[in-house]
């Protein structure tokens, strides 16, 4: 074959993109993950979360195991631990699946189904992230191919994402939710529509969606991008 053989253009297709903004998407699973430190070959542990987003396909994003359960006091009072920001995402993805898993879990009374028979599982005696993402993969896979609604936004490595800081310290201390990227019936906040409109003015072309890789690991894993990485 030459160097320049023009069949070699044949079944050529546009590259399909996957813009910022809320998207119709399946449920594919929860599975425990890793991603290693191309620079330092360090390896961390994650949550991937699959789904099959409409007109687009596969998505993957991998939340970071917490390393620090530690809350900071910032500019505007307490702000969310590692920690915080992975249960208050973990929680989302039960919500959106079924009000009946966050329910369970409010009354301490998780029930999974193993070889088609119930058990009871005691979440306080969960102690490590791999005993936490395979209860949840067990609680959510009854639910592959449930529809959702998944919200992604511009990171600050170029690629739409999902957001990375979830979960807000309220002023009564308590935990809440700062956004919600899945579910149903989403919205964007104003914030997050100021996000989108400044990448789309700096950017010719919006650039494709992929996991939350090492370029993004600072906001994957909770923590101003400003900040020292752990690698």
């Amino acid at each position: 074959m030459g160097m320049f053989d023009l069949s070699s253009t044949t079944g050529l297709k546009d590259s399909n993109f996957l813009t910022a903004g809320i998207h119709t998407a399946k449920f594919n699973g929860l599975s425990l993950d890793s991603v290693t430190s191309q620079s330092k070959g360090q390896t961390y542990a994650t949550m991937k979360l699959t789904l099959d987003i409409d007109g687009y396909g596969e998505f993957t994003h991998n939340f970071f195991e917490p390393t620090s359960d530690e809350r900071t006091e910032g500019q505007y009072g307490l702000q969310p631990s590692q920690k915080d920001h992975f249960m208050v995402a973990l929680r989302q993805i039960f919500d959106a699946l079924d009000a009946k898993i966050g329910e369970m879990i409010d009354n301490k009374a998780v029930v999974i189904n193993v070889d088609g028979k119930d058990k009871e599982v005691n979440i306080d005696k969960i102690s490590t992230f791999e005993q936490l993402v395979k209860l949840s993969k067990a609680l959510t896979d009854p639910y592959i191919g449930t529809s959702v609604e998944i919200k992604l936004v511009p990171g600050n490595n170029g690629y739409n994402t999902i957001p990375g800081f979830p979960a807000k310290i309220n002023r009564a201390g308590l935990l809440g939710i700062s956004t919600r990227f899945i579910g149903h019936d989403l919205v964007l906040s104003q914030s997050e529509q100021k996000k989108i409109a400044a990448a789309a003015n700096t950017r010719p072309t919006n650039m494709a969606s992929s996991n939350a890789t090492l370029d993004g690991i600072g906001e994957a894993l909770g923590v101003d991008t400003s900040d020292d990485l752990p690698f």
